[in-house]
């Protein structure tokens, strides 16, 4: 793989991950995701796979909403795999929370899906 297209794949995936997550579309966020990925997101629970990835999101309140991410830092790991990490903010309602987001990103079956993802709570 050319390491300068990852900072275009990773772009085009938080661009999609971004959208689905606005429409609370929980096969299109799934679909981003390897289908045996490991997420851990808000919450202390591990889940597993594309059930678990819709389990997650289905879980969140309707009231959280993405503010904004910045350009992650990016580290290849292998060919077809690479490693983001960089801060994202979402909005519980009336509190603005940062988190440490953290992707790992696999070249399958021709695409390109989140095999791992990892978000800690930041203090602002």
């Amino acid at each position: 793989m050319d390491m300068s297209e990852e900072p275009r794949i990773a772009g085009h995936l938080r661009t999609r991950w971004a959208a689905a997550f606005a429409a609370r579309d929980l096969d299109g966020l799934a679909a981003l995701y390897a289908p045996d990925v490991l997420f851990f997101g808000s919450t202390p629970e591990l889940f597993r796979g594309h059930a678990g990835v819709r389990t997650y999101f289905a879980g969140l309140s309707p009231d959280v909403s993405l503010e904004a991410f910045e350009e992650p830092e990016l580290v290849g790991i292998a060919l077809g795999a690479f490693a983001t990490a960089g801060f994202w903010r979402f909005r519980f309602v009336a509190e603005a929370r940062l988190y440490r987001l953290t992707w790992v990103i696999v070249a399958r079956d021709g695409g390109w899906v989140i095999a791992q993802h990892h978000a800690a709570r930041c203090d602002l």
